[in-house]
């Protein structure tokens, strides 16, 4: 899905081999190179995500869930529906009002730097009303590519979330929502924490609770110039927390 300099991750975020760690923050561990990601036309990976999601998930409660990548991409790959059962069962995905899920192209587990293509699937059960629950699928790249990837991600936890009505069980649909195009082969990552940034803000000025659905948000605070300037405003936030601990640590010795 792209030219640029490296793939996009699906490992698990541990710390490469003879690579620094410069930041820990809840269980994500970013290293060195993962700030150099951000300064270049680069793939974001794993860790990035997962850091960020972390960030955005601070102050939002309990209704609102964001995977770090390495949960989606295990549970689209398990062998079975219990496995998946098993996995899933502490993360109450059904009693969530949104749920976030980073989805990569990484066709091998194996491959620890595999997959080229970051999208977000968000698994709604806010804005359904009497429907039910749906799956929303944002791909920054013309087409859908990802569709399949997020679909098998989507079949695999749709028996935990269907409903019996009368004996029937009613289908979870996938839909696409609407997302902003990224204009290069690489900023696919960028796009699914700003995606995931703007839900998140739409959820916490109250919209979610007043009906209707995040796509306007999306489309107004997501495009090229703003992702550019979110690639700066990441770094700058992992550096203020890189000092930040610093200082900590000066001051408790």
């Amino acid at each position: 899905m792209g030219t640029g300099s490296s793939p996009a991750s699906t490992s698990t975020g541990e710390k490469k081999k003879g690579e620094d760690r410069v930041l820990s923050h809840g269980d994500v561990v970013l290293i060195r190179s993962d700030l150099a990601i951000l300064r270049g036309p680069r793939f974001i990976n794993d860790r990035l995500i997962a850091f960020y999601f972390a960030h955005l998930s601070a102050d939002l409660g309990d209704d609102l869930l964001l995977l770090p990548p390495s949960i989606p991409y295990l549970l689209s790959n398990l062998p079975d529906p219990a496995s998946v059962a098993a996995v899933a069962e502490p993360l109450r995905l059904a009693s969530r009002r949104l749920v976030l899920l980073p989805v990569n192209d990484n066709p091998d587990a194996s491959v620890p730097e595999g997959g080229s293509h970051w999208t977000l699937l968000v698994l709604d059960n806010a804005t359904g009303g009497a429907s039910g629950p749906r799956f929303v699928h944002h791909d920054s790249i013309r087409g859908a590519p990802n569709l399949p990837v997020a679909t098998r991600l989507a079949d695999a936890l749709r028996p935990l979330l269907q409903q019996s009505d009368s004996g029937r069980r009613a289908a979870v649909p996938v839909v696409e929502g609407p997302t902003p195009r990224q204009p290069n082969g690489y900023d696919c990552g960028v796009y699914v924490m700003a995606v995931a940034r703007a839900i998140c803000g739409w959820w916490k000025n109250g919209h979610g609770h007043r009906g209707g659905d995040w796509f306007e948000a999306v489309g107004r605070e997501v495009n090229a110039d703003s992702v550019t300037v979110m690639r700066a405003e990441l770094l700058q936030l992992i550096n203020t927390l890189i000092q930040d601990k610093a200082k900590a640590k000066a001051s408790s010795t």
